[in-house]
């Protein structure tokens, strides 16, 4: 049972660690929270750990769902993370995220570079507060920590998982069908290794309906086939090579590939409201939709896409020797490539219909570690690490705004005129549209390390520990923008712009922890996180007119925790708890600047995230499973001078520039309570199929979706219901029915204030929904051999 989470013990049965060790006692979870395999109960942080089975329980199949066992992680759009209500709340891929992600040891600088789906994981664990000091770079909020399935050596075995499903589409007479299937096979190479494929294969629509239909064509200025998907369709395909010699010598290789092609499921917008005096609402109005909280009917009629591939390849290579001590190197490679376009304006007519970038990304990195032996009174580790990545990107949005075609090419837009001479009436130069901008921008960021953490024994039971990181980030950014000539520039000053920046930083972490029985262990800890430099994506020009790239600094959190994991009844109860307080400082957020007199983003706030995380876990008797877990939380602005007002906001500042402090404010996705609890009962029956029920809830109080609390975007409560049921024959076949949401509640992954209507004086919302907003219902089927 996982401190701060619903894993599910029940089903937490013989595991191994990430580095392939003994395997743990029935009913024991081995996690890697500090890169070694340690039971849960036994580390002294908090942390879920969601284990294969738990997913598969709940029919969790993507990093988004993990929130729905893990109370102390919230996911809003685009994936983004928050982790104890601290999550990124800059808008720009040329800086690092707070909450990080690690795949199998491997650090990865973008969340784009995660797998699309979970397939073939032993778990995922949250970790939450600052997770630096061991886990490669940036993880100043938390960290989500992905273990996959490793080859298992002398073992001919596979299995095979499909899941077909159903989601409602309200508004819509139609079905949302998916599918997803899922082949694992692992195949004995010699005595002493193994290797294991992995392949996945997913379609699933999305709830949200298109009305309009969607016409192709290109997208203008880039040249690129225009495509609109209303359905997710994957293809991953991975392949894991482990050797172990009888001498203490270990090779894992993994190379993995992932296809990803969305659209409506990334991007699936509506309005919400609409503000008084809109030009869009007729027009949406005319289309079909009703704006609303039930509305999941889209009315744009641009495309929508996402087209995506990821992939990567990574060696760890280890030797342990004969005295326990253990070197290890992970050197990895990854990379992702994408182009996506959305319909920005949401209307059937051509206002903003082009909002493309495309974005090609890798990373090279390499930590080499050597950890002590464990069970001595000295242990730990102690490691190099490396790593650079290189990110090209560009963006290209424009359009014309709705404005009368006839008056277009006039004096003074411009748009696709004729170059006369003569000064006004005439046009002296030729617009390509009413209002855009572009860029393409190179980014080169290389970072390096030294890091050690050990831990000592004062006495039988008692054990104090302190570890360091001591980093090097140098970040290169150069930017060519204005390429579009529009008669409103947004933002851009046309030209070449470069910029550097660098950093050197020190994070720590200082604690203990005490056993006074061998079921009960108290721990405590103060550490400081970090999260590197970085750059707004665009030069921006002064009041002067002179236009530069704006750096970033790092931003620094410190954190305090202290709790207590205890094991009841020979294993039959868990039950765990722990406090918490974490400040952050020079938080990068995007402020209103008042040299520039614009919004970038900047080191402009600080931050206090504080509370309990409580989890509880039961047996009462045999087949029957309880798991629960909630977290109480107060997360808030401490102080943010330069954050947007919204349109009017009755805060005095507002009516000066616009801006005001949003200190006193709580953090977006940072609701007081959130809660879950499962149940699992397999009957007591003889013979070989043995039937069982599974229901599940969460509780989410109320969320503010934006910085500024514009009150649309106050979203309440939310409580959702989930129940599955089937058989398992042999313990090798399972079959199942279940549903998600339940109740059909449903929940926006965002809400918004839309910025062309905000441009015109209008406050209108609107709201995107994704694969989880609806209920959902299915079969699972899975069978291994």
């Amino acid at each position: 049972m996982a401190a701060g989470a619903a894993a599910n013990p029940a089903f937490a049965q013989d595991t191994t660690g990430q580095t392939g060790e003994e395997v743990a006692p029935a009913g024991t979870i081995i996690v890697t929270a500090q890169r070694r395999a340690e039971n849960l109960q036994d580390v002294p942080v908090s942390l879920t750990a969601v284990t294969e089975e738990a997913l598969e329980s709940r029919q969790i199949n993507d990093l988004s769902g993990i929130a729905a066992a893990a109370p102390s992680l919230q996911v809003g759009a685009d994936n983004n993370f928050a982790v104890r209500g601290v999550g990124t709340l800059a808008f720009a891929n040329t800086i690092d995220t707070s909450v990080a992600l690690a795949l199998d040891e491997v650090n990865l600088g973008r969340p784009d570079l995660g797998t699309p789906l979970l397939y073939d994981v032993a778990r995922v664990e949250v970790l939450n507060g600052p997770q630096g000091l061991l886990f490669g770079k940036n993880a100043s909020a938390g960290l989500l920590n992905i273990v996959t399935a490793r080859p298992e050596i002398g073992a001919m075995s596979g299995s095979t998982d499909i899941e077909i499903s159903n989601r409602a589409t309200p508004g819509a007479d139609r079905n949302a069908p998916g599918i997803i299937a899922k082949q694992v096979l692992n195949i004995p190479v010699s005595a002493n290794s193994a290797l294991r494929l992995n392949a996945l294969y997913a379609y699933q629509e999305s709830p949200v309906t298109r009305l309009v239909p969607f016409e192709g064509g290109t997208v203008p200025f880039v040249d690129v086939p225009n495509k609109n998907y209303d359905a997710n369709r994957n293809i991953q395909l991975k392949a894991k090579y482990l050797y172990e010699s009888d001498g203490g010598l270990s090779i894992y290789v993994i190379g993995d590939y992932n296809e990803l092609r969305t659209g409506l499921n990334r991007f699936g917008n509506t309005y919400l409201q609409f503000g008084e005096g809109s030009a869009r609402e007729q027009l949406v109005l005319d289309a079909g939709a009703v704006p609303g909280p039930d509305n999941f009917l889209n009315t744009a009629d641009g495309g929508f896409f996402v087209d995506s591939d990821i992939g990567g390849a990574q060696a760890t290579v280890s030797y342990e020797f004969g005295s326990g001590f253990e070197i290890s190197n992970v050197f990895a490679w990854r990379y992702f490539d994408t182009q996506q376009n959305l319909d920005v304006d949401l209307v059937p007519t051509a206002e903003v219909n082009t909002n493309y970038s495309d974005t090609a990304y890798d990373q090279f990195s390499n930590e080499l570690r050597l950890s002590l032996p464990s069970g001595e009174r000295l242990s730990g580790q102690v490691g190099l690490y490396y790593f650079r990545s290189k990110l090209d990107t560009s963006n290209a949005l424009f359009g014309n705004a709705g404005f009368p075609s006839f008056l277009l090419p006039s004096f003074p837009f411009c748009v696709g005129a004729e170059v006369a001479p003569g000064g006004p009436p005439n046009c002296s130069v030729s617009n390509d549209y009413f209002l855009g901008r572009s860029y393409f921008a190179t980014q080169d960021t290389t970072s390096y390390a030294g890091f050690g953490q050990l831990n000592y024994e004062l006495a039988d039971g008692l054990e104090v520990f302190a570890g360091g990181r001591v980093t090097r980030d140098e970040v290169e950014l150069e930017v060519d923008q204005g390429q579009i000539d529009a008669f409103i520039n947004l933002g851009v000053l046309p030209g070449v712009y470069t910029g550097e920046t660098s950093n050197t930083n020190f994070s720590w972490k200082i604690g203990g922890q005490y056993e006074p029985t061998r079921n009960i262990m108290l721990y405590g800890f103060y550490g400081r996180g970090y999260k590197g430099p970085g750059f707004n994506t665009t030069a921006i020009a002064d009041a002067n007119g002179v236009a530069q790239v704006q750096p970033i600094d790092p931003e620094t959190s410190d954190a305090f925790e202290i709790g207590v994991k205890t094991t009841l009844l020979d294993g039959a109860v868990t039950f765990n708890v722990s406090a918490f307080r974490t400040k952050f400082d020079d938080f990068q957020v995007q402020a209103f600047d008042q040299e520039l007199l614009t919004y970038v983003v900047q080191n402009a706030a600080k931050v206090t995230t504080q509370g309990v995380e409580v989890t509880l876990g039961a047996r009462p008797f045999d087949g029957l499973s309880i798991n629960g877990a909630a977290t109480f939380l107060d997360a808030e602005f401490d102080s943010f001078p330069g954050a947007q007002c919204y349109l009017g906001q009755p805060d005095p500042s507002c009516a000066v520039d616009g801006t005001f402090d949003a200190g006193g404010n709580t953090l977006p996705l940072s609701p007081d309570l959130t809660a879950t609890v499962q149940a699992i009962y397999e009957f007591p029956v003889s013979g070989d199929v043995v039937p069982f029920i599974e229901g599940n809830w969460y509780h989410r109080s109320s969320v503010q979706y934006q910085i500024n609390q514009v009150p649309l975007a106050n979203y309440g409560a939310v409580d959702t219901f989930g129940f599955s049921g089937g058989v398992n024959i042999n313990d090798r076949v399972r079959a199942s029915v279940f549903c998600k949401n339940c109740t059909n509640e449903h929940i926006p992954v965002s809400i918004a204030t839309d910025s062309g209507e905000n441009n015109d004086g209008v406050v209108t919302y609107n709201q995107r929904f994704g694969l989880d907003s609806v209920r959902s219902v299915g079969i699972s089927l899975s069978a291994e051999y």
